[in-house]
Parts: C-alpha cells; sequence; structure tokens
C-alpha cells in the first residue's frame, strides 16, 4: 500500500486517536462566517478569526505541498466508501485554506459537479474570475447554523484538520453544523492527526531535542478523537468507520518540512519570540539534515448520516 498501513475501526473501539500536532493546528477561535451560493463571497468576514498560522505565500505553499503529501499518503482525494459516480453531486470542503482539495477534486469530475468550499477568511482563495465554474467559494463560522439554503444540500462533506476550533474537548456543536450540511444518507470525511501516536525517529547517534521540543509546543490534549466514531453514531450519522494510515522514513523529510514550517508560522503569528524560536527552528533543521524527523500518524473518519 505504498509506505502506508490502513486499518478500519468500529464503534466500539477507541484507540488510535488524539490530539492535532504541527500539520493541523490552525484555528484558536470558531473557524470559518456566512455564506452565498454566488462565487467567492467575503462580505460576511467573521471579526472573531484568530487563525493561528498565517495567510501570506509561504503559508498558501505549504498547504498545496501538504495537500499532495497527503493525497500520496492516503491514495484518494474521496474515501472510496462514499459513492460519487453519479450526476449532480454536491460536494463541500469545510475549513477549505487556499482551496486546493476543491481544485484537486475538480479536475476528476463533471462540469454537473457542484463544489463548494467554506472558511473564515477567503485571504488564501483565488480571484472568483479564475476558479472553475462549478467552484464556489462562501466564509463561514462553522459555530454557526448553515444558511438555509445549504441545510440538506450536500452529498458529501470534508473537513481537515480543525482540531484546534473544537472548544471544551467536545466535537458535537461543529458536528452538528457539519452534518446540517448534509443529505440524508450523504457522508462525511474528516481528516486529522495523531499526535498520541506520534515520536520523531533518527537514524542512529542523531539528536533531536530541538525537534522533540519543536513538536511539543503544538501538541494538545484532544482526547475526544478516541471517542469520535461513537460519538458520530450517537449524533445523526450510522456506520462510522476511522482509518489510520502511516508513512514510511522515505518520506519522513517531507512531512518534517510540513511540520517545521506550520510551526514557524504560529512562532511568528502567536509565540511571538523571534530569536528564540529562530533558533530552535534552525537546530531542529539540523537535526532534520543529519537524520532526524517528526512521525505523525493521519485519521479519516467516514461516516454517513441517517
Amino acid at each position: 500500500m505504498k509506505e502506508k498501513n490502513a486499518k478500519a475501526m468500529m464503534d466500539s473501539e477507541t484507540s488510535c486517536a488524539n490530539t492535532d500536532t504541527v500539520s493541523g493546528v490552525g484555528y484558536v477561535e470558531p473557524l470559518l462566517a456566512d455564506n452565498s451560493m454566488d462565487g467567492r463571497d467575503d462580505s460576511f468576514v467573521d471579526k472573531k478569526d484568530m487563525y493561528a498560522l498565517m495567510r501570506d505565500c509561504n503559508a498558501s505553499a505549504r498547504l498545496t505541498a501538504q495537500h499532495y503529501l497527503w493525497k500520496d499518503l492516503l491514495g484518494y482525494l474521496i474515501h472510496p466508501d462514499i459513492p460519487t459516480r453519479f450526476d449532480d453531486l454536491k460536494i463541500a470542503d469545510v475549513a477549505t485554506g487556499n482551496g486546493i482539495w476543491l481544485h484537486d477534486v475538480a479536475r476528476g469530475k463533471s462540469t454537473s459537479t457542484e463544489l463548494h468550499g467554506f472558511d473564515i477568511s477567503l485571504d488564501q482563495v483565488g480571484p472568483k474570475a479564475w476558479l472553475p465554474a462549478n467552484i464556489r467559494m462562501h466564509t463561514w463560522n462553522v459555530y454557526d447554523e448553515p444558511s438555509p439554503k445549504f441545510v440538506g444540500y450536500f452529498d458529501v462533506v470534508h473537513v481537515r484538520l480543525i482540531t484546534v476550533v473544537i472548544k471544551n474537548n467536545d466535537p458535537r456543536p461543529v458536528l452538528a453544523n457539519l452534518i446540517r450540511l448534509l443529505k440524508p444518507g450523504g457522508y462525511l470525511q474528516w481528516d486529522e492527526v495523531d499526535t498520541i501516536s506520534c515520536s520523531v525517529k533518527t537514524v542512529p547517534n542523531v539528536s533531536a531535542k530541538s525537534l522533540t521540543k519543536l513538536n511539543s509546543q503544538l501538541r494538545g490534549n484532544d482526547t475526544w478523537k478516541y471517542s469520535l466514531v461513537e460519538i458520530m453514531n450517537q449524533n445523526g450519522f450510522t456506520g462510522s468507520l476511522l482509518y489510520t494510515y502511516e508513512y514510511g522514513l522515505g518520506l519522513a523529510r517531507f512531512w518534517n518540512d510540513i511540520y517545521v514550517s506550520t510551526w514557524k508560522e504560529f512562532a511568528n503569528n502567536v509565540l511571538k519570540t523571534p530569536e528564540a524560536s529562530n533558533e530552535l527552528e534552525l537546530k531542529g533543521m539540523d537535526e532534520a539534515r543529519n537524520g532526524a524527523a517528526i512521525m505523525t500518524p493521519k485519521l479519516v473518519w467516514v461516516a454517513r448520516k441517517v
């Protein structure tokens, strides 16, 4: 399976899941404002936007690189358990970032497929005139109920790396709004990372002290992931499954660079200790060049709305 290990877990199982890590850090307040069907709409931007990372060209480039690493690891954009081969398919991407996931999905779908991206800010999205005709972008706060025109509208809802918006270790308020977007029988695909099982690996006799410290600054205690399958099945979904993916050492440096890049954005935007952070980054990258890397499994939940 090309440097990956996938295993499905039924709702009675709670192993393998927890806090977000460097690749998933992002929002520290409610994610995403209101929405519109008409192309790119950013007239309702949430003033409480507290994005913990950056939205500059480097950050957008990181999102793009990160997307293709996820795609390579998973082997798909939409999980094969989710049916997508029918006309007039409607897909939503929540926390769309720069929209790269939607653009990639669009290449494999007919123009009759509707693709909608939702985020608290559209600063990283290209102008409406340059978007494919079937992609629409909207601002939305995931803690607000969706616009009535989107209630029960989508066949597939995809969301990735929103761990830090989950308040009080309880995903149910977010899950309640995600399920509102879906038609009966529609599917949710939720992608996160597992830092309970994360580690820093090295070749023999190489130090990883700085990478370990760097990674620890972005770890949390998001134990809700242990029971998300059960929570889904108790809150309007059925047949929920968790798939776990691990990459091999051959890809470790690529992923490590994503983690360090994301941490650097976090350090610049939140920690605001430039001298100490710069020193930690330089030492961490020295360790990476010598043969050390942060290793973090990926988690994908697939659930069907009742």
